[in-house]
């Protein structure tokens, strides 16, 4: 799921949560999450987290210091908001290019929509 108009329509369609809203620039978490979350439960568990960050960089305590420090809800689980809340926090000039790459991609899978769009209807039936 890219979050494309179409896509939105259609999971409106099907009757599910449209996406929530979040801050400029704090998509990525939220695709962070979706990759990150292999039982597709909107959240993510300690395993879950440790699997998609484990690059060796923090170790297994300190990977687990930080999942309980982005968990404020204390569910033992982390969800969307609590990674936004706990990456804005700490992005500073970064979450402003952030926001720019946002933009920048809306742009352009509004663009690929656009063309393909275009491309169907230039060419007739029967082009893919």
């Amino acid at each position: 799921m890219d979050g494309s108009t179409e896509e939105v329509q259609s999971l409106l369609e099907e009757g599910a949560a449209p996406p929530v809203e979040l801050k400029k620039g704090m998509s990525i978490f939220q695709d962070i999450l979706r990759r990150a979350d292999k039982n597709d439960d909107g959240k993510l568990s300690f395993d879950e987290f440790r699997a998609y960050f484990q690059d060796g960089v923090l170790t297994s305590d300190e990977l687990k210091e930080l999942f309980h420090t982005i968990d404020t809800h204390n569910t033992d689980n982390v969800d969307t908001d609590e990674l936004c809340e706990y990456f804005s926090e700490h992005l500073g000039q970064y979450e402003n290019v952030l926001a720019a790459l946002e933009d920048l991609n809306m742009t352009i899978l509004k663009a690929m929509d656009k063309t393909k769009k275009d491309g169907l209807h230039n060419k007739g039936p029967g082009i893919k």
